[in-house]
């Protein structure tokens, strides 16, 4: 468990560094990517999107994007759940993510942000036309995976799949984790935690919820009102691999005051160890000892030196 996790280096200014970004197909400048103000995707929100992450192993040095081909296809599935008409292929936008990452010549951790939007000038039920963003930029991990934060929850309720589906990664659905968050800053918090409108627990702003009560390891489940988490699926396999006892159910807001471990997981903060929830501690207030067996199980894993799953992990600037 004293196993040592690399920090990446941090970038002062992710802008400067970046060489080049991707629109429509087209590598250009990033002040020269623009779309109309009468854009749908701007005007309506009608814009889904992926962040993804790719990670440098300086012994092998190899670029790895964590679970391309799954984060593509949710992709797709909030495209298809929008209406968006005839998008362009799959293999196309995973093609231009790992040139527009080669071009940059990046030889550190990176975080990717994959777009599509309804462009032009169009009402607000347009399907089309469909425009692509790829921006790419050097993004070090926080701090505060080893330290951890302190969250609470807010007074915000999830979005329900009657009203703006969660399971849909779209831009418009963050308003909710916006004003959670701004929530959570203002009252001194870290990070916020948001309850279905029956009270149970769901997510944070941009990221899903674990628990960990007398050695099991629990997670609301995919009807909770959370994103289908690609780290959270990550997560869930390495624990049941490790033949932990794992749950997917509904949590209650109290569990999480009595709580052994929490912690937060997601493509931007990876796996973040919550310390408190509304200033109540979990365990003894220090990242615990499952939580910190999955950051180790994780990190090796995105950065190509497990053989277990080698298929997640696409190689930059290999041959995959």
């Amino acid at each position: 468990m004293g196993e040592e996790l690399p920090m990446a280096n941090l970038a002062t200014d992710p802008r400067s560094r970046i060489k080049s970004v991707t629109l429509n197909g087209q590598r250009m400048p990033l002040e020269d990517a623009k779309i109309s103000i009468m854009a749908p995707g701007l005007s309506y929100a009608a814009t889904v999107f992926e962040g993804l992450r790719a990670y440098w192993n300086n012994e092998k040095e190899e670029l790895y994007v964590t679970r391309l081909d799954d984060h593509l296809k949710r992709l797709y599935d909030s495209m298809k759940l929008l209406r968006f008409n005839e998008p362009p292929s799959c293999e196309t936008l995973r093609q231009q993510i790992l040139d527009d990452i080669r071009a940059n010549d990046y030889r550190e951790d990176v975080y990717i942000r994959v777009q599509a939007f309804i462009d032009d000038w169009g009402e607000m039920n347009a399907t089309g036309p469909i425009s692509t963003s790829i921006v790419t930029r050097p993004r070090a991990r926080v701090a505060a995976f080893r330290t951890g934060r302190h969250f609470g929850v807010t007074s915000w309720r999830r979005l329900d799949d009657n009203s703006s589906p969660p399971r849909v990664k779209a831009a418009a659905n963050y308003l909710n984790s916006r004003l959670a968050g701004l929530d959570a800053k203002e009252s001194g918090y870290d990070g916020a935690i948001i309850l279905t409108s029956r009270g149970t627990v769901s997510e944070g702003p941009g990221g899903c919820i674990f628990l960990v009560r007398d050695g099991v390891l629990i997670t609301p489940s995919v009807t909770c009102g959370i994103l289908e988490s690609i780290t959270r699926d990550t997560l869930l396999k390495f624990a049941r691999d490790a033949e932990m006892a794992v749950q997917e159910r509904e949590v209650d807001r109290t569990e999480l005051y009595i709580a052994d471990e929490i912690f937060y997981c997601g493509t931007g903060q990876e796996v973040l160890p919550i310390l408190s929830v509304d200033r109540l501690q979990a365990g003894d207030g220090t990242p615990g000892p499952i939580t910190r067996r999955l950051q180790t199980l994780y990190d090796k894993q995105v950065r190509g030196n497990s053989h277990d799953y080698a298929d997640w992990q696409t190689p930059v600037f290999g041959t995959k």
